[in-house]
């Protein structure tokens, strides 16, 4: 019976860590498309307003590429996970939880609300 249940914990950890590469691939290549057509798409909105076909359509083309391969090597790297405004936040709370304070909220100064104007 042991046995039985050891063996399919393993096959869903199995299960599990092929489904967070699947997801995580999937992540990669959604993000490289979305990054370089939305590239594209800014190249040609310039292009038509500013009546020169080709030039900013290749250039925001390349910047939307440039743009796509660093996010895909910052969450290949798992840096997206490491730094950026959530790490601030996280150690923020980390650093208030060990001191013993509260979370903070923020509050609207006195009067903040009031439309007469007096």
């Amino acid at each position: 019976m042991r046995g039985e249940r050891a063996e399919k914990a393993a096959k869903e950890a199995s299960r599990a860590s092929q489904s967070q590469g699947l997801g995580l691939g999937m992540r990669i290549g959604i993000e490289l498309l979305v990054s370089v057509v939305v590239g594209v798409g800014v190249g040609i909105f310039l292009d038509n307003w500013l009546d020169t076909m080709p030039i900013f359509t290749l250039a925001f083309l390349s910047i939307g590429f440039a743009a796509g391969v660093m996010n895909v090597l910052r969450v290949s790297r798992g840096l997206d996970e490491r730094i950026g405004l959530g790490r601030a936040v996280r150690e923020k709370e980390a650093a208030d939880a060990a001191a013993g304070k509260k979370p903070e909220t923020p509050k609207a100064p006195d009067k903040a609300w009031d439309d007469d104007d007096e």
